[in-house]
């Protein structure tokens, strides 16, 4: 039996919901800076390696901090106020499952007597596989923030390549 679903689900929702919000919805007038894009991308990317690391307050702390920059942001006009709403949706859906994996867990009823060889076996086993998943969790994490930090330094780049392209049209 996998003893972790909680976490691979906390995880999986939280790159989704966060990864829809922050990038989704493409159109003509950008409802989101991209220089702040590649700031929040950042911040989801070490939210979910918490996550994925089972440090779910570290995890909500960060959520909570992504909170504010999007509020400062939108207050700022750098994120509409309808990519706010869907980004604070996100967040809210995913604290709520971070909330709940800190719940503590159902205790197994105890057994006066010792483990036998074989479930001492499977225990081990068990044991085993749940750190390698928890390892391969932190890479993916870390592999998905160097990626969102390329892909905001790209689109920064992009910008300004633009705003140059637009003032040497203006000259």
């Amino acid at each position: 039996m996998n003893r972790h679903p909680r976490r691979k689900l906390t995880t999986a929702v939280l790159g989704a919901c966060l990864g829809v919000a922050l990038l989704g919805g493409c159109s003509p007038a950008p409802d989101l800076d991209t220089a702040v894009a590649g700031q929040l991308q950042t911040r989801v990317a070490s939210a979910k390696e918490l996550a994925a690391a089972q440090d779910f307050p570290s995890a909500l702390a960060e959520l909570q901090q992504l909170n504010q920059d999007v509020a400062a942001a939108a207050d700022q006009g750098k994120v509409s106020q309808q990519r706010k709403a869907r980004i604070e949706a996100a967040i809210s859906t995913i604290r709520s499952e971070l909330e709940a994996a800190l719940a503590p867990a159902p205790t197994p009823p105890a057994t006066d007597r010792p483990l036998t060889k074989d479930e001492q076996e499977r225990l081990e086993e068990a044991q085993k596989e749940a750190e390698k998943q928890r390892e391969e969790a932190q890479k993916e994490a870390e592999k998905q923030r160097e990626e969102a930090q390329e892909e905001a330094e790209k689109q920064r780049k992009e910008a300004q390549e633009e705003a140059e392209r637009q003032q040497r049209n203006r000259d």
